[in-house]
């Protein structure tokens, strides 16, 4: 890093500006595609949302849910003995 903020400052510009440039070259060449790529965006968001609608609305089986959420028996509690 130079001592001197002048030089610092004036790179920091001139790198910028050259990133600018690029990235406007980069746009100009792709801005046909911009339009499209955000038609199929949002179409991946309401496939998405539809699916999520789905699942929610799927009723969920009661063995299911009650065998991955009940506790381990424990040693303790198949004996009956209290610690």
């Amino acid at each position: 890093m130079p001592r001197n903020k002048a030089i610092y400052v004036g790179v920091l510009v001139v790198a910028a500006s050259a990133l600018l440039y690029i990235g406007g070259q980069i746009i100009r060449l792709i801005e046909w595609f911009l339009p499209w790529s955000t038609a199929v965006g949002i179409g991946l968001i309401l496939i998405g949302l539809y699916a999520e609608m789905q699942k929610a609305r799927k009723p969920k089986l009661l063995g299911d849910e009650t065998a991955a959420t009940a506790p381990k028996p424990t040693d303790a509690t198949q004996t009956g003995s209290k610690q």
